[in-house]
């Protein structure tokens, strides 16, 4: 499993989580090898977009792509429709999106593969003190990961309670 900060983009074949999601969206890519995601904080821009299609084009699991789907507070906005469509496009992906709602002020959103065809989201409120603690992070790594701009943190969360956390079913986008 791995866990997704803002700005971060990585792989996992089975798991993925996203801490603190709140203005932010996350995205994950279901291919024939596994999980690629991308914490997107802000607008999505030309770099952020460069920067995660060539993330997941430039690894032979992210050849065959499978599902996309998002994840935020919210049903999402016409204008992030638009940002997520440009983004399915510069990744090479024609297929239909997904978009779960979380519910909270902020969420840790969970994605578990489905044999390499769907995701299985979940989510539950995010808690600063309980979450946001040394006990739940270790130093930088970068093996499958990358950031899509700024400078890497140094350290990640490589540990979250998955207790309480409630399955969500994603809608088409409209």
């Amino acid at each position: 499993m791995i866990y997704l900060c803002e700005r971060e983009i990585g792989f996992d074949a089975a798991q993925i989580g996203f801490p603190s999601v709140a203005g932010c969206r996350a995205i994950v890519l279901v291919t024939s090898g596994g999980l690629f995601g991308y914490h997107l904080n802000g607008n999505l821009n030309e770099g952020k977009k460069i920067a995660f299609a060539g993330f997941v084009n430039g690894n032979p699991l992210g050849l065959t792509k499978r599902a996309l789907y998002v994840a935020s507070q919210g049903v999402g906005v016409p204008h992030y429709y638009g940002e997520i469509r440009a983004l399915a496009a510069t990744l090479g992906y024609g297929g239909t999106i997904h978009w779960a709602n979380l519910g909270g002020p902020s969420a840790y959103a969970n994605f578990v593969n489905n044999h390499n065809n769907t995701c299985i989201i979940s989510w539950r409120t995010w808690s600063d003190p309980a979450d946001n603690v040394a006990a739940n992070k270790g130093g930088y790594a970068a093996a499958n990961r990358a950031i899509a701009n700024g400078a890497a943190p140094a350290h990640m969360y490589t540990n979250l309670n998955a207790a309480g956390l409630t399955v969500v079913y994603p809608t088409v986008m409209p």
